[in-house]
């Protein structure tokens, strides 16, 4: 595949929205009251899966497909590697949602809601870390962006 362009900045602009979404849950977590009023914690964890959500369908049908048709093998292989590590975070998020579908399911246990989205959100700063840091840089250095 002949001048294949891939800019990182939309991507990394989303991974910045993502950031400041998982500090706002992250400070919410931290509240004292948090397990007794839930209601702004599952209002941001349902944004934040939103905004999430949209960043995997870019991901899914415009990066993955590009980087995986791309002729540099280590970057082919990187790509490879982190969408299949994407499908099992994926799964573990769709099965957090399904378990916390909403202020019902989270009032019959607060403390094991707080406790799982601690983990998925720690889960998804460190994806979220690893791409910034491995694949995009990765990207940017064999100069793939446009220079648009």
């Amino acid at each position: 595949m002949a001048n294949v362009t891939v800019s990182t900045a939309l991507y990394r602009d989303h991974h910045a929205g993502v950031g400041q979404l998982v500090g706002r849950i992250e400070a919410l977590l931290a509240s004292k009251t948090v397990e007794s009023d839930t209601a702004a914690l599952t209002a941001t964890v349902r944004e934040l899966f939103g905004i999430f959500a949209v960043h995997l369908s870019l991901e899914d049908s415009a990066l993955y497909p590009r980087l995986l048709a791309h002729p540099d093998a280590k970057l082919r292989s990187t790509a490879a590697r982190f969408q299949a590590e994407m499908g099992n975070l994926r799964a573990r998020f769709d099965l957090y949602r399904t378990r916390w579908p909403g202020p019902v399911a989270v009032a019959k246990d607060p403390a094991a809601f707080v406790r799982e989205t601690r983990e998925v959100v720690a889960a998804l700063k460190h994806r979220i870390g690893r791409e910034d840091r491995e694949l995009y840089d990765l990207i940017d250095r064999a100069g793939l962006a446009s220079a648009a």
